[in-house]
C-alpha cells in the first residue's frame, strides 16, 4: 500500500475519533438548529438580585451554547416583557413564578392581555417578599403601616400592587389607609429614601445587598412581621406563594432577626411556548449541568442547581426543559399530571 493511502486512511480515522469525542460531550446537544447569536434576557432593574443571578447564568450559557452573547437588559416587568416575547424581541426573562401563573392564565392584572403563551425553562432562588422597614419607624406589624407613607408600585409590575392589598388586607387595611403609597424607580433609590426617612416602609422582595446597606446604615433592617393567620390569608389569596420561616442571619436575606410566617416565593426563567425545544434544552443543559461555574456570582446562584427545586409546580414547563429533566429524573408523575391540568385549564379559558 502506498504511503499516501495510509496517510489518508489515518487521517479519516483520527476525524472519526474527534467526530464520537465531540458526540459525546456534546450528548443530548443539537447544535444543527438555527441559535440566535444575540439573546435578549430581561431583569426587573440593575442592582436586584435576580439581574445579577441572569448575570451569572450567561456565563455557562456562552460557554456551552451557540449563543454568543447573553445580554441581560433590566428594562422591568412582565407586562413590559410580555408582549416583546410574543413579538420575538426578548428570548428569555427572570420573575416570580406565582406572579407568571396569573399572566398564564390571565387573571387579576393580567385580565387585559389575556392568557399569556410563556413557559416556564427553569426554576432557582426563594424571595422572602415583606415590608421593610427601620426601627425608628415604631413599625412591628402590618397594622402599624397606617397612615404611613410607603414604597409598594414598581414599574409594569403588577405583582407589587397585588401583594401590598393582601398583606394590608390581612389586618384589616387598604391602600387607602396608607398616608402615600408611591412608586419607586429601583430597590436602590428605594434603600436609600427609607434610611434618609423620606418613606416610612417599602414593598419588595429581599436584596441582600440593600438589606446590608440599611442594616449598617440604621442599625437593623426590620421586615414587618405576619402573624400565622396573616400569612395563611395572603398565600391563600396569591396562588403559587408559600409560607416560610426564616431564622436570623439567613444568607439569602442578610435578616438580623428571625422572621416567622415570611410569605415568598420562587424564582423561576421564562420563554415563550413556540421557543426552539432544542434551543431550551440547550439552555437548560448549560444552566443545570455547570452551577459550579456561577455560584459565586450572588449569593443566590446556587440556589439554581439540581439539588434546590428546579421543577416547580406553578407555570407549565417548555418541551425543552421536560426533555432535560426527565434526563435528570426530575420530572415525576405529579408534574406531568400538574402540566397537563394547567394547560387544559388555559385552553378552557381561550376558549371563553
Amino acid at each position: 500500500m502506498k504511503r499516501r493511502d495510509v496517510s489518508k486512511k489515518l487521517v479519516l480515522k483520527w476525524l472519526v475519533l474527534l467526530v464520537m469525542a465531540i458526540s459525546v460531550a456534546t450528548a443530548g446537544v443539537t447544535w444543527g438548529v438555527e441559535w440566535p447569536k444575540d439573546v435578549a434576557v430581561i431583569s426587573p432593574a440593575p442592582g436586584a438580585s435576580v439581574h445579577m443571578v441572569q448575570v451569572g447564568l450567561g456565563k455557562v450559557v456562552e460557554k456551552y451554547t451557540p449563543i454568543e452573547s447573553w445580554i441581560v437588559q433590566p428594562l422591568g416587568g412582565p407586562k413590559l416583557w410580555l408582549p416583546l416575547m410574543k413579538q420575538g424581541k426578548c428570548h428569555f426573562a427572570n420573575h416570580n413564578a406565582a406572579d407568571i401563573l396569573n399572566a398564564f392564565l390571565g387573571r387579576g392584572l393580567y385580565a387585559k392581555l389575556g392568557p399569556q403563551a410563556v413557559r416556564t425553562v427553569g426554576a432557582g432562588h426563594d424571595y422572602m417578599f415583606m415590608f421593610w422597614t427601620t426601627p425608628d419607624k415604631g413599625i412591628r406589624s402590618v397594622a402599624d403601616l397606617k397612615g404611613k407613607v410607603v414604597y409598594y408600585k414598581f414599574k409594569a409590575n403588577p405583582m407589587f400592587d397585588e401583594m401590598a392589598k393582601n398583606q394590608l388586607g390581612s389586618a384589616g387595611l387598604t391602600v387607602n389607609d396608607l398616608k402615600a403609597g408611591l412608586s419607586f424607580p429601583n430597590i436602590k433609590e428605594g434603600a436609600r429614601d427609607l434610611i434618609e426617612g423620606r418613606v416610612d416602609a417599602i414593598l419588595y422582595p429581599v436584596v441582600p445587598g440593600a438589606v446590608m446597606q440599611i442594616n449598617e446604615a440604621k442599625g437593623e433592617c426590620l421586615f414587618v412581621k405576619l402573624t400565622r393567620e396573616q400569612a395563611q390569608y395572603v398565600v391563600k389569596r396569591m396562588e403559587g406563594y408559600f409560607i416560610q420561616d426564616i431564622a436570623a442571619g439567613d444568607s439569602r436575606f442578610r435578616n438580623k432577626s428571625p422572621v416567622p410566617n415570611a410569605v415568598c416565593y420562587q424564582n423561576a426563567m421564562f420563554t415563550r411556548a413556540d421557543m426552539d425545544p432544542d434551543i431550551v434544552y440547550g439552555v437548560v443543559k448549560a444552566i443545570f449541568d455547570h452551577t459550579d461555574e456561577f455560584a459565586d456570582t450572588h449569593p443566590a446562584a446556587k440556589y439554581w442547581s439540581l439539588k434546590h427545586r428546579p421543577v416547580s409546580l406553578a407555570v407549565p414547563y417548555h418541551e425543552g426543559s421536560i426533555r432535560y429533566f426527565k434526563e435528570k429524573g426530575l420530572w415525576t408523575e405529579e408534574a406531568q399530571a400538574y402540566q397537563d391540568k394547567l394547560l387544559k385549564r388555559q385552553q378552557e379559558i381561550v376558549k371563553k
